[in-house]
């Protein structure tokens, strides 16, 4: 069978959006090759960027697609979707896909139809999803179609398909325990020029060649706003720190890669791992600079830690705190992270002289002109190089999603009327829209207020790797939308 993995192109409101490697796309097609698939990627948002309407456009348009696809000749193709603004560019590209063959099977993965798997599958373009962690279940399925026996049997783990017209769910239950048996990302299947040659910084990385790593999956914490589980599970699976440092030096040797985002939600779960990767990196007397641009917790932190990852090439992390009040933070979200807990880790960081990114979320329902008080006076006196925020997105099946709807803050369709990333979403009698908007400038005001002096050296010395005038830019832009 001749499998094709297409990443499709899109439509967004802004030119400044930053785009990296799809590496849930390069996973799967390592994965398929190991079992000796002849396997094809369409990275079609990888191309260039034009104005359309008033719109932007990211990559290729259907014609070539079109092209691309009948160039593969595939049986069946796999479409991603990583985020619910994209999910009419996955489909459109499924409607591509069918166009050229309607009997090439179309098969369309990623987080939201992961959350809306029987609402995804009943559009006639798309023939099966796969849910969260697809390598064996798009394995098994491609198996369970070779074998001619469409839907008898039928036991994919985390697949939806038709039967007879009718949608129909089989549960994600199983997730790969040994995260090492999983081949590297295929990435020579990728334009990976493409991503090395355009800039894509994040929180001062990215401005020489850069890519990014994944080392572990799944997150046994519970917050009240997330949906990672839903994806990769509670339970945390991480890969060996040797399997991760092969990786790192394939990246280094291979691409010249100067820089690493590690992509991961817990990079620092596993202390013990963390320690041996940054010995290994500091023992083998290989250089290149990383950081955590998805964050990391900040219990995981001590100051042997902090330095050796200081020592070992990281540039920068951020920190996940979301909110400066109590209440919010721990009653509602479930963060767990006491205020000493949050003190003792910045202020460890700040003695080994590794820059924190604080992030904030704006706009949790509970949330008020007073308990927003709380998260301005810490912004203003922790030892933060920079903080990030972002709006509350009620992510269907958790707990807060649940609450917004019970009490009619969104409709259960709200993620169809959102047409941008961090937009204000949630309503409550406590906020509205346009307060969440001055929340946020009253937070950069605050932080730049406060840290006006350690900023201005250190931006003045060109040691702070936030404060380059690309990034500057590009952050009013897409922040204040000048």
């Amino acid at each position: 069978m001749r499998i094709l993995l297409i990443n499709p192109p899109f439509d967004y409101y802004s030119p400044h959006l930053l785009i990296k490697e799809p590496l849930s796309l390069a996973y799967l097609a390592g994965y398929l090759k190991k079992y000796n698939y002849k396997v094809g990627v369409v990275d079609a948002q990888a191309g260039n960027i034009s104005k359309k309407n008033n719109e932007w456009h990211y990559g290729l348009f259907d014609h070539e697609v079109i092209e691309k696809v009948k160039e593969f000749n595939p049986d069946l193709a796999g479409i991603t979707c990583p985020f619910s603004l994209r999910i009419d560019a996955t489909l459109q590209a499924a409607r591509l896909v069918k166009r050229i063959n309607n009997k090439i099977i179309t098969v369309v993965g990623g987080i939201h139809p992961t959350i809306f798997p029987l609402e995804t599958v009943r559009n006639k373009e798309v023939d099966y999803v796969i849910m969260g962690e697809g390598e064996e279940s798009f394995l098994s399925l491609i198996r369970h179609i070779e074998s001619g026996n469409k839907f008898s049997e039928f036991n994919v783990d985390g697949c939806a398909y038709k039967n007879e017209q009718e949608a129909k769910l089989i549960p994600k239950n199983k997730f790969i325990e040994d995260l090492d048996t999983i081949p590297f990302p295929a990435r020579e299947l990728l334009p990976i020029d493409f991503y090395l040659q355009r800039p894509a910084i994040l929180y001062g990385l990215g401005k020489r060649r850069a890519a990014s790593v994944i080392t572990s999956r799944g997150c046994p914490g519970n917050c009240a706003f997330c949906n990672m589980f839903q994806t990769h599970g509670r339970k945390w699976r991480g890969r060996s720190a040797q399997n991760v440092f092969e990786e790192i030096k394939i990246l280094l040797e291979k691409y010249q890669i100067e820089e690493v985002f590690f992509m991961d939600d817990n990079l620092t779960f596993d202390k013990g791992r963390m320690v041996e990767l940054c010995r290994m990196i500091l023992d083998k007397g290989i250089k290149f600079r990383w950081n955590t641009p998805n964050g990391i917790a900040a219990d995981c932190l001590d100051s042997d830690l902090v330095t050796l990852m200081k020592n070992a090439g990281c540039a920068n992390i951020c920190i996940g705190i979301e909110s400066g009040n109590e209440t919010v933070r721990n009653k509602i979200i479930g963060k767990g992270l006491s205020e000493e807990i949050i003190w003792n880790a910045l202020r460890t960081c700040q003695k080994a002289g590794l820059p924190v990114v604080g992030f904030f979320i704006l706009g949790i329902p509970g949330e008020n002109e007073n308990r927003f008080k709380d998260t301005l006076r810490m912004v203003n006196k922790l030892p933060f190089s920079m903080v990030a925020t972002s709006f509350f997105t009620p992510f269907p099946g958790t707990r807060l999603y649940e609450e917004c709807i019970c009490k009619r803050y969104i409709d259960k369709d709200y993620w169809s009327k959102i047409y941008r990333f961090n937009m204000p979403i949630v309503e409550t009698p406590d906020f509205d829209k346009n307060r969440l908007r001055k929340w946020e400038k009253q937070i950069y005001y605050e932080f730049f207020k406060s840290h006006f002096w350690s900023l201005a050296f250190s931006t003045l010395s060109l040691r702070n790797d936030f404060f380059k005038w690309q990034q500057i830019r590009r952050f009013i832009k897409d922040k204040f939308n000048f």
